[in-house]
């Protein structure tokens, strides 16, 4: 039995960031038609040394195959000098069970977070958008701003984070990147003053209280949340919740029962759980995205495992088709 194995250049190499707005499309379809089986998300924490270990594991109907993704956020590796997040993504054939590809799965993830929020753009955000906040420095927030630039023609980008030195990093290697990234990235000297300024607003942090004021936000801005992904997790306050004319989400059983940003304005009743419609439901057109220039809307993604499975998928078709990656005999055939 033969096991390709991918590292993330491989991926790289395979997969870029328009194409993955599109598979992003094609996932939340499959989700919206009931071609997948989605299993439960679950957790597995360690205390000592403080971490988690994230398990998402998702099954194609009619035998078009199934994965998982294991994803560790440990958060003292920043002091090691390691990676604070890593994870493999595992998928296996969907007639047989037979296991097919190994991949790394930080730039799959970061990908798929960042194609996703794309893909709610374009039914969320004006077409004339332009000027960017991004509210965090590291690789989700990198890849939100890859993924808006290439649906968007943004001028000017505003990047509030506490961490000078992630800051340089960031605005650096997004100057370096070219494509449509745009020149004028610039830490912002007042995060409220670019919060107004903003057309979208984009926060990918971990952190547990709300990063802004909802009263910053102007008529006609996106918000979106990529990072805090807990009950006790908040990137948006009760006030962006309430202002929001529409409010999708990725998954309501992940997103309604887990995400702080939710959870907690549901419980002061700022809004019901029906107020909140699903990206599958935009893509099917079952429920309306952005109607008016005038309005203000929101996407909170946690990651749906659809969207690992099928971007995962495409990355392994690719490398097979190409001859990219490692092959390995593991055994395990018929005697």
């Amino acid at each position: 039995m033969k096991l390709r194995i991918l590292s993330e250049s491989d991926c790289r190499r395979v997969l870029g960031m328009a194409e993955a707005i599109d598979i992003q499309a094609e996932a939340f379809s499959l989700l919206a038609a009931g071609k997948s089986v989605e299993g439960l998300r679950s957790f597995a924490a360690s205390e000592e040394p403080p971490g988690v270990a994230i398990f998402n594991p998702c099954f194609l109907r009619e035998g078009k195959g199934y994965g998982v993704k294991v994803i560790s956020d440990f958060y003292d590796n920043d002091k090691r000098g390691v990676a604070r997040m890593t994870g493999i993504v595992a998928l296996f054939d969907g007639e047989t069970g037979h296991p097919q590809t190994l991949l790394e799965a930080g730039y799959l993830t970061d990908l798929r977070t960042g194609a996703g929020t794309g893909l709610a753009a374009r039914y969320l955000a004006r077409r004339d958008s332009k000027v960017v906040t991004i509210i965090g420095a590291g690789r989700v927030a990198r890849n939100q701003l890859w993924a808006l630039a290439e649906i968007f023609d943004i001028e000017t980008v505003f990047l509030a984070t506490r961490s000078a030195p992630r800051a340089e990093t960031f605005i650096q290697q997004m100057k370096s990147a070219g494509g449509r990234i745009p020149a004028d990235i610039r830490l912002a000297a007042s995060r409220e003053e670019a919060v107004r300024a903003s057309d979208i607003v984009v926060s990918a942090t971990t952190s547990e209280h709300p990063v802004f004021d909802g009263a910053w936000l102007k008529p006609g801005t996106f918000v979106a949340s990529a990072g805090a992904y807990t009950a006790d997790m908040r990137e948006v306050d009760s006030e962006t919740i309430r202002r929001a004319s529409h409010r999708v989400i990725d998954s309501r059983t992940d997103c309604l029962d887990h995400a702080g940003d939710f959870i907690i304005p549901i419980g002061e009743g700022v809004i019901v759980r029906e107020d909140v419609s699903e990206i599958a439901e935009l893509v099917a057109g079952t429920r309306p995205g952005r109607q008016s220039d005038e309005e203000i809307t929101y996407y909170k993604s946690i990651g749906v495992p659809i969207q690992d499975l099928i971007t995962a998928q495409h990355m392994a078709r690719r490398a097979a088709e190409h001859g990219i990656g490692t092959e390995l005999d593991i055994g395990g055939d018929a005697a």
